[in-house]
């Protein structure tokens, strides 16, 4: 049996970086990887479970508050992209290049609306699907944005970062509404969902900081 083709390592230090943060985030999630090698041996062959590899190693980094663009370059460095550019020429490789990158966006993408829903499922105590939280929410921008302010104190309570519950944000009714259907740039959501962030961490700050009321005497009992 003939060892497998490997791929190169990365050219650039910023590659190398990825592919080392991959590698971490795989192991963490399978324990049992010992080097990119053998990770890369082990799924190379199998692209159904490289694409759930790449899932779980996605869904981790941006739960570590890691940006959306910045998960996408790191499942450029995972077995299933590697395996796709393998033995490629450069113009092949440019030539393959949008559909990779499709790929990680709409992988990025449908692991942020799934998060954002678990948080909304939890926050308004109704189990649905993306598609109907979006069909209630969206037809309101009050409660839209009501959601989000709840989807953000469930997601910070829960420990995630600030920047991480920002990005969140994005995948939410109002958010998806606003730059698909309304034409919003990409700028405004972000200043909107940074805003947001801030807004609620203002508000759990001052709720954590206000003392305990002490309870009221009832006069009557009073000697």
């Amino acid at each position: 049996m003939t060892e497998p083709q490997l791929p190169k390592e990365p050219e650039s230090e910023k590659g190398r970086l990825m592919r080392q943060q991959y590698l971490a985030l795989a192991k963490a999630s399978l324990k049992d990887a010992k080097d990119y090698e053998s990770l890369y041996t082990r799924y190379s062959d199998n692209p159904m479970s490289a694409q759930g590899l790449d899932q779980e190693v996605a869904s981790a980094a941006l739960q570590t508050g890691k940006a959306p663009r910045q998960v996408i370059q790191l499942l450029a460095q995972g077995p299933f992209t590697q395996q796709q550019i393998l033995g490629l020429s450069d113009d092949e490789k440019k030539e393959a290049l949008p559909k990779l990158l499709q790929y990680a966006q709409t992988t990025v993408d449908s692991l942020q609306q799934q998060r954002y829903l678990e948080y909304a499922c939890s926050v308004t105590g109704k189990i649905q699907s993306y598609p109907d939280l979006y069909r209630d929410y969206v037809s309101s921008d009050l409660t839209g944005i009501q959601l989000d302010q709840k989807v953000t104190a469930a997601a910070l309570g829960a420990g995630e970062s600030g920047e991480a519950v920002a990005t969140l944000l994005h995948q939410g009714p109002y958010a998806r509404f606003q730059q698909d259907v309304q034409g919003v740039a990409p700028q405004t959501i972000e200043q909107y969902a940074r805003g947001t962030v801030a807004q609620v961490q203002a508000i759990q700050a001052l709720q954590v900081g206000q003392p305990r009321r002490m309870p009221t005497r009832n006069r009557g009992m009073e000697a």
